[in-house]
């Protein structure tokens, strides 16, 4: 399928603005946060486990990656601040510890993350 112009503009538009709204949501939570897409609401319960494609995601360009890699796998989104810069991954949720273990080592990730409990797993 061939977009025109204004289907790329849109698309544009959109991205532009869910930078926008996930950047606010950093500066509220720079402690860190994970919230699904589109609806921005943010996740609960579950182990997170970031995807090794978006590692190391900081900056608008970085962000858009992560909305692009997130939006295709169906992954949610989480960022937090380091030493005054914000990092960005796509991430997925899992509910079993020892699946989100496996995830984690697949890809690559020194822990994982209970958002329900607080709890982290060094893999």
């Amino acid at each position: 399928m061939y977009l025109n112009v204004s289907q790329t503009e849109t698309w544009q538009q959109n991205m532009e603005k869910l930078v926008a709204q996930l950047k606010k949501i950093a500066r509220q939570h720079p402690q860190g946060f994970t919230v699904f897409l589109p609806s921005l609401e943010h996740a609960a319960k579950g182990w997170v486990i970031a995807l090794a494609e978006t590692q190391d995601s900081f900056g608008d360009e970085g962000l858009r990656k992560v909305i692009e890699t997130a939006q295709r796998k169906g992954a949610a989104v989480g960022g937090w601040k380091h030493e005054g810069k914000f990092y960005y991954d796509a991430s997925i949720i899992i509910e079993e510890e020892a699946e989100a273990m496996k995830l984690g080592r697949e890809n690559k990730q020194i822990a994982i993350y209970n958002i329900e409990t607080g709890k982290y797993i060094k893999l």
